[in-house]
């Protein structure tokens, strides 16, 4: 079993996933786990960081108007198009390069384009990612 492939059986037994998005996610599990996987290895961002951060921001591409997208636009000139997992990893490995290669600044840098948490912020942010990653890795089993 891949990294991601463990992490996603983990996530549906450690969080209470909505109906719908758990049936999309138990459907196209081999689909997500594999692309993770393989924009993790392309991007070298933790397969962990990358699916807590798909799941918070779209129930990895599951969510009714997401698109099938993981947060990240295919380009950006074309923010309305939707991009996978290899746009999300890549839009994270942005942010460890720029934000000093924390976890915090990756996802401070994926959300808001800073290297922390602007004022008045609204939504998940990187407390919220690594406290999923850490709930779904007590979960994993090696």
């Amino acid at each position: 079993m891949t990294a991601a492939a463990a992490w996603l059986a983990a996530l549906l037994l450690a969080v209470p996933v909505p109906a719908r998005e758990r049936a999309c996610i138990l459907a196209r599990r081999e689909a997500i786990a594999a692309s993770a996987d393989a924009a993790a290895a392309a991007h070298h961002v933790p397969v962990a960081l990358l699916l807590s951060v798909a799941y918070l921001e779209s129930h990895l591409g599951c969510a009714a108007r997401s698109g099938g997208c993981w947060g990240a636009p295919i380009s950006r000139t074309r923010r309305g198009v939707a991009g996978g997992a290899d746009r999300a990893a890549s839009a994270l490995a942005l942010g460890y390069r720029r934000c000093g290669q924390t976890d915090e600044g990756a996802v401070a840098s994926f959300r808001w384009g800073l290297c922390r948490v602007p004022p008045g912020a609204h939504g998940y942010g990187p407390a919220d990612v690594l406290r999923l990653a850490a709930r779904v890795a007590a979960r994993v089993t090696p």
